[in-house]
């Protein structure tokens, strides 16, 4: 039995984002785990030239024919193979990619990074997305909220096994963060985060400092600019980490904000990694984790935030931090999701 996985592409011209970082360092993982990558080298796009919801034929060429013919030529029954889900662009071929891995007796398991029919709302997109991943041998999903999503949304059908990461490892290097002088920190695509044009003005007057691109004009808060993966683990300012999506204060709202739901955001591995206590909305899928293992707060509101805070005193913060030290070694080694991996390989 040999363990194969497709690397993903890797997207040039973005900027800093969880785009690259989360696939190079999931692909890091396998070949820490042994896996052996299908092709002989990752394709680098130039974002400009990609459309993300179109078959990208232009510019992937005979892409689809050049995986089938590694598969054809290196794969064969019971292998394994892993998938990203979608890649880093959509196309047209994953369907075709999957049915010939099966006549092989190849098992696909595919690890889902998003499901963007669920979080756009996009019932034609869930059908398509759905004739594929309905072919898999075992899916390793965000949550069991994003299981209840397969299921519901997509139809896809409950034979198929299905294992969930919760959250995302961050590889770096072993690197002691103590950058506490703002109160709050929030790293991501400021573009779509137009919540930060209503965060609350005691939360700005204690200190909020914000990483990424994307900053607009309305934006309350200190931007401190954008970095590389690496970088930002050293950099990033806050006693602690923010994660929240959409467009409103009073909850996570808007087709990002609801996909906090079934989803984990990526920057919840970022902070970790720095060993920040965080802050989540206690609607989403990470939730129950941070409450269980006592690494930060949940609110239902940003509004909230201040007077919760005002509550925790310095024991129970530094409390947190020692809390974060078992899941911080995890997350920047990669054995948490080196746990999954292997989990989703078992037979049942």
């Amino acid at each position: 039995m040999a363990v194969f996985y497709i690397p993903d592409f890797h997207i040039s011209g973005t900027g800093f984002n969880a785009l690259n970082k989360s696939r190079d360092d999931l692909h890091k993982i396998y070949q820490n785990l042994g896996f052996q990558p299908l092709l002989d080298k990752k394709i680098d796009l130039d974002d400009r030239k990609v459309k993300y919801f179109a078959s990208n034929t232009k510019v992937l060429g005979d892409y689809i024919d050049i995986v089938i013919d590694a598969l054809d030529k290196r794969c064969h029954d019971s292998d394994f193979l892993f998938m990203d889900f979608p890649f880093a662009i959509k196309f047209a071929g994953y369907s075709k990619i999957v049915s010939y891995a099966r006549t092989k007796g190849v098992k696909v398991i595919f690890f889902i990074h998003d499901l963007d029919g669920v979080r756009f709302q996009n019932m034609l997109l869930n059908m398509v997305d759905s004739a594929c991943l309905d072919m898999a041998y075992c899916l390793i999903s965000a949550s069991s909220e994003m299981d209840e999503a397969l299921s519901q949304d997509l139809r896809v059908s409950n034979k198929i096994r299905k294992v969930n990461y919760r959250y995302w490892d961050y590889l770096t290097e072993d690197i002691e963060n103590n950058n506490n002088q703002a109160l709050i920190c929030f790293a991501g695509n400021l573009a779509k985060s137009s919540f930060i044009s209503q965060i609350p003005s005691e939360l700005i007057s204690s200190g909020l400092n914000l990483y990424g691109k994307g900053m607009k004009e309305t934006y309350k808060g200190s931007f401190k600019g954008e970095f590389n993966p690496q970088e930002l683990v050293k950099v990033l300012d806050g006693k602690f980490g923010l994660v929240w999506d959409g467009n409103g204060s009073s909850g996570c709202t808007g087709n990002f904000g609801k996909y906090l739901k079934i989803n984990t955001s990526h920057k919840f591995g970022l902070y970790m990694a720095t060993g920040k206590p965080v802050i989540v909305w206690s609607g989403s899928s990470i939730a129950d984790f941070v409450i269980d293992n006592r690494i930060g707060i949940a609110v239902n509101s940003l509004n909230d935030i201040a007077p919760l805070l005002s509550k925790v005193s310095v024991s129970e913060y530094l409390q947190m931090k020692k809390n974060i030290l078992p899941i911080r070694k995890d997350v920047i080694s990669g054995l948490h999701l080196s746990r999954v991996i292997l989990e989703s390989m078992k037979e049942y």
